[in-house]
């Protein structure tokens, strides 16, 4: 008789190994919505030989332009918070939603539709976020490639957050009109501008309002076999809370 001791053992503690947070971060905040994290893990590559062990889905019922993993027990978006953002107090963390996701160029998610620029190659923005009185929705991303990657940030309408329904009729009417053929057109134009973009590395991660309007940056490097590999934590946070950043 073969004895399978091991055969529900589970990676619980191999990720609280692999997410140990570096004593050596530090926070830039780069305006009022947007903060900018530098050596997030004490040793990155534990991550990402972590995310190698997680299945894969084809990306699906989003705007993802690519792979997305399994989503991660909510607790595991508390071992990052608890270390790395200790001064948002009130995450209600059963809310948290934690991915790998995996974007290439020349891709849009499986149900996406195919002429949508909010997807494929998002040379158009999008929004996380929803209109909820009670609770602000964050987002953190993590670079988790040995190179550079980046992310835009768009004002529609002036605004840099999709705040109000009206703005979100209006921006989704508007960019479901944009093709390639009129893209110049109908950007950078005083209706939809991009604002500014943040550059990050491997092992940095930015953490921003998920109601901004922002656009994952895509190059024709990133491939289904070399994908841009980001661990993307969601956060619920209730408003009461105002105190976004520390002090710097």
């Amino acid at each position: 008789m073969i004895l399978q001791k091991n055969i529900m053992e589970t990676i619980d503690s191999y990720f609280r190994y692999c997410a140990e947070i570096s004593k050596d971060f530090y926070k830039t905040e780069y305006n009022q919505h947007v903060l900018h994290i530098k050596n997030v893990f004490k040793d990155p590559y534990r991550m990402l030989k972590f995310q190698s062990l997680i299945s894969k889905w084809e990306s699906c019922g989003s705007y993802k332009p690519g792979i997305m993993s399994l989503e991660l027990p909510y607790w595991t978006g508390k071992v990052i918070s608890d270390d790395l953002l200790p001064e948002f107090k009130d995450i209600n963390d059963y809310f948290n939603q934690v991915e790998f996701c995996y974007f290439y160029y020349n891709n849009t998610g499986l149900d996406s539709p195919k002429d949508d620029l909010r997807t494929n190659n998002s040379p158009l923005p999008h929004t996380d976020g929803q209109h909820d009185t009670n609770t602000n929705i964050f987002i953190c991303l993590i670079n988790l490639n040995n190179r550079n990657v980046s992310t835009a940030f768009w004002k529609y309408d002036k605004s840099l957050l999709e705040d109000s329904m009206e703005l979100t009729d209006g921006f989704n009417n508007y960019a479901s009109k944009i093709t390639y053929d009129n893209y110049k057109q109908k950007t950078n134009n005083g209706i939809l501008d991009k604002d500014f973009e943040i550059s990050y590395g491997f092992n940095e991660a930015i953490f921003y309002d998920a109601r901004c309007f922002h656009q994952a940056i895509l190059d024709k490097d990133w491939t289904r076999e070399n994908p841009r590999i980001m661990m993307r934590l969601r956060y619920n946070i209730d408003k009461k809370d105002d105190g976004y950043y520390i002090d710097q």
